[in-house]
């Protein structure tokens, strides 16, 4: 429109003054009339429309020595009346400043929006306390998944005030300004210990998370438009259904396992407590190993959640276990059991709990942290520093650094299932119920295990084509 920048700024910053100014005349008006607070029209003096509107024109007050001139507009979708001070008397200056914050406050009527916006800020703050807290996956966000939305939401705060617009309201902040989020979030230094860059599946979660803040807050509350919703960058990463975590192959967890089992948690002259430590951690890796549970289902898991397997064949009985997994620790939020040939390391477990006096029931934990008076469970932290040392001291890791490989909880499911269809020829379908997860999940992540176990097939037959000089092998160069 060719305005004056500064004038603009002028002109909203008197937003708050006007609001405050048209409610205490509000209030004078009702005293003074004696008739339920009906305004008199005398008090709108030179009252002039300032486009071909109206429910939109300014005035000056009757009842004021100064005669600031005020915009009023009516909106006619919430029954109310938008006021605010021009802070002036000089009628061109009002028009002006008039017709501005009408396109401004005109185009939030239309548009459906609140005509006072929030902070961002006042955006997370919202957002966060709208969310419903569950242990149950899927029924609402757990706990641990709420750490992780207020760590995105933190760090968002973090770029908004880094951008200058800590106090400016979602609605005015020019996209252009933020819409770099993911590469500053990228190239911020890492607050941890690790090195390397953050990985663009990270960020990308980071701004889904800040758009999604957006919509629960700032467009359903008509805080500001769905088409107004800042298109934040997204990083580029290629799409792959390869395995994303490591595992270690026959001959590496041979030699870690006999390590763990006859000489780790046999050494001699360790106190009682620390032989116990390392005997259910040995217990623990055997039995992620032989299951495939998830590393938090396995730590939450109950003595009660255990029992023996029933089928007439005494053999399977003294090896078989079935396990309950709750809905409330499965990642999917629905319960499954799963049957597994490790009914002798549960009973060694318990029976080290015996042997230092801290006999389990059926309510504890079937790893519980005897230092904690209530029983607790041990955290996933704790097992994995065990296990980043054990790796060491057994030699294994020397040769996972070789192939740069990295070996967590997480990769003892991971192995269960890439052995599972590589040498236990154990339908897809089973191991996925077994698993808690979908078939689908299981061929896009380990499709590629199928192919090598049918390399017979695929190449049968190529030496007949060798003598066109066909090469039918699988490797792309």
């Amino acid at each position: 429109m060719g305005l004056d920048p500064e004038l603009l700024a002028d002109a909203y910053s008197t937003l708050k003054e006007g609001s405050e100014i048209g409610a205490e005349h509000k209030n004078q008006v009702q005293s003074k009339s004696g008739q339920g607070g009906r305004k008199s029209k005398k008090n709108y003096l030179n009252k002039e429309l300032i486009y071909e509107d109206e429910f939109a024109f300014i005035y000056q007050r009757g009842d004021t020595v100064k005669k600031t001139y005020y915009l009023r507009i009516f909106d006619q979708q919430s029954k109310k009346p938008y006021v605010k001070s021009l802070g002036t008397t000089d009628r061109a200056k009002a028009v002006v400043k008039a017709r501005t914050i009408y396109q401004e406050i005109k185009g939030k009527i239309d548009r459906g929006e609140r005509l006072r916006s929030i902070t961002s800020e006042e955006l997370v703050d919202q957002y966060i306390k709208s969310i419903h807290i569950s242990e149950i996956p899927h029924t609402g966000v757990t706990p641990e998944a709420l750490k992780v939305k207020k760590y995105f939401l933190r760090i968002w705060l973090e770029f908004i005030n880094a951008a200058g617009h800590r106090h400016t309201t979602i609605d005015r902040i020019p996209e252009e300004h933020i819409r770099g989020f993911a590469t500053w979030f990228r190239e911020k230094p890492r607050e941890d210990k690790r090195t390397g860059p953050r990985s663009a599946e990270q960020i990308n979660n980071a701004v889904s998370e800040v758009r999604l803040a957006y919509y629960r807050i700032g467009v359903r509350n008509r805080f500001i438009s769905s088409d107004r919703v800042p298109q934040l960058d997204r990083l580029k990463q290629p799409k792959s259904s390869a395995p994303k975590r490591d595992i270690m192959e026959l001959d590496q967890y041979d030699k870690f396992w006999k390590f763990l089992e006859y000489k780790y948690q046999r050494e001699k002259g360790i106190d009682p407590i620390e032989k116990h430590r390392r005997i259910i951690f040995t217990k623990f890796v055997g039995i992620m190993v032989n299951t495939g549970m998830r590393p938090n289902e396995f730590l939450t898991l109950k003595w009660k959640d255990i029992s023996n397997y029933k089928s007439g064949d005494p053999k399977l009985e003294k090896k078989i276990s079935v396990i309950s997994i709750r809905a409330i620790n499965s990642k999917t939020g629905r319960p499954r059991n799963i049957v597994a040939p490790v009914r002798r390391r549960f009973e060694v477990i318990k029976q080290s709990y015996k042997n230092i006096g801290a006999e389990p029931g059926p309510d504890d934990f079937v790893l519980f942290n005897i230092q904690k008076q209530d029983r607790g469970a041990y955290t996933r932290q704790t097992f994995y520093q065990r296990l980043k040392e054990t790796l060491k001291l057994s030699g294994v890791q020397d040769i996972l650094n070789d192939y740069q490989h990295s070996i967590t909880l997480y990769s003892f499911r991971h192995q269960y299932i890439c052995w599972r269809l590589r040498y236990g020829q154990v339908p897809i379908h089973l191991i996925a119920k077994n698993c808690g997860t979908s078939i689908q999940k299981i061929d896009e992540t380990y499709g590629h295990i199928e192919t090598e176990k049918q390399v017979d097939v695929i190449t049968a037959n190529m030496g007949i084509m060798r003598s066109a000089e066909v090469d039918l092998s699988t490797t792309v160069l």
